[in-house]
């Protein structure tokens, strides 16, 4: 009898970590809102959304989004800085005034998320930056992390907050002719599978839902379309490899003028690539909240996303 038992045992064990296991991987899915004005209706979807957007021109210059809806309750308010307006801007100035614009929306949030793409020469002032505000907000702290903010960690720092998103796409430069697909390229991607294991941030993934058109003239990069499909190149294009179209003639297309010669470079965030893409990020990270941000809500019903799962 005890003999039966010993053998058992361990199928018991297993069965319990698989339980575990399965339990664990119950991935839920949420989604950015980024426009100037909220008003959704009846949006029953977790929401990250974009509440100030802030930019450094001849002066620290702040968007507030409207908010013309009453927000899904539970929301996230995001905060998107350039690093240029890390930059110039005084520290206990950016603080204040986040925080006086923060007092301005008009429905509870407990948690804050800062979008900024720091550089090595603004780390320490935005690491700083996020410490006052998390003491002086008292609200749960997230930031957004790039690929290469992980890869070159011991570089670039660990900022000081909860965890942190890890936003899986705009990974090429977008501006380069040669670049294939700057929203997601699973390709380029593993360039930066580095040091995931050893990150101390805990993470959670975002994805794109989005498309787009970059045109190019002579090479250059000169405008952005954004939300093209492919039927939109079916008439005045002429494919000349894959997803970079030519304009055969002169004309208005999507209300902006496009000359004879130009090239389109179509973008997208295709459902294969995204299963690649969040298979290798559970494959990736230890210890990571399943749950996935998908930028943005507009698209929500481009794909069956629960496909993914």
């Amino acid at each position: 009898m005890n003999y039966k038992k010993a053998l058992l045992f361990p199928f018991i064990l297993l069965l319990f970590i698989a339980i575990f296991y399965n339990f664990k991987k119950e991935i839920s899915f949420s989604f950015y809102h980024w426009e100037n004005s909220y008003n959704l209706q009846n949006n029953q979807k977790k929401l990250y959304i974009k509440v100030l957007d802030i930019n450094y021109s001849n002066k620290l210059e702040i968007i507030k989004t409207k908010f013309i809806n009453k927000p899904t309750k539970g929301f996230v308010a995001v905060i998107y800085i350039t690093n240029k307006a890390m930059d110039e801007e005084p520290l206990s100035l950016m603080v204040k005034k986040v925080l006086n614009n923060l007092k301005d929306i008009p429905y509870a949030y407990d948690e804050i998320q800062i979008d900024c793409d720091w550089s090595l020469s603004t780390k320490a002032k935005y690491f700083d930056f996020l410490k006052e505000l998390k003491l002086k907000s008292n609200k749960k702290l997230s930031v957004t992390i790039r690929l290469h903010q992980i890869k070159y960690a011991k570089k670039t720092g660990i900022p000081p907050v909860d965890y942190g998103v890890l936003m899986y796409y705009n990974m090429s430069d977008i501006a380069d002719f040669d670049t294939k697909n700057s929203i997601l390229d699973n390709d380029v991607a593993k360039q930066y599978h580095y040091n995931f294991d050893i990150y101390p941030l805990k993470l959670k993934l975002a994805l794109p839902l989005y498309s787009q058109g970059v045109q190019f003239r002579n090479k250059k990069a000169i405008d952005i379309f954004e939300g093209l499909e492919k039927k939109d190149f079916e008439q005045n294009f002429t494919l000349i490899k894959k997803n970079f179209y030519e304009v055969n003639k002169s004309f208005y297309f999507k209300g902006r003028y496009i000359y004879k010669g130009d090239i389109l470079r179509f973008e997208d965030s295709n459902f294969e690539d995204l299963k690649i893409a969040m298979d290798d990020f559970f494959e990736l990270v230890k210890n990571p909240f399943y749950e996935v941000i998908f930028y943005t809500i507009k698209y929500k019903d481009k794909y069956d996303l629960n496909k993914l799962k």
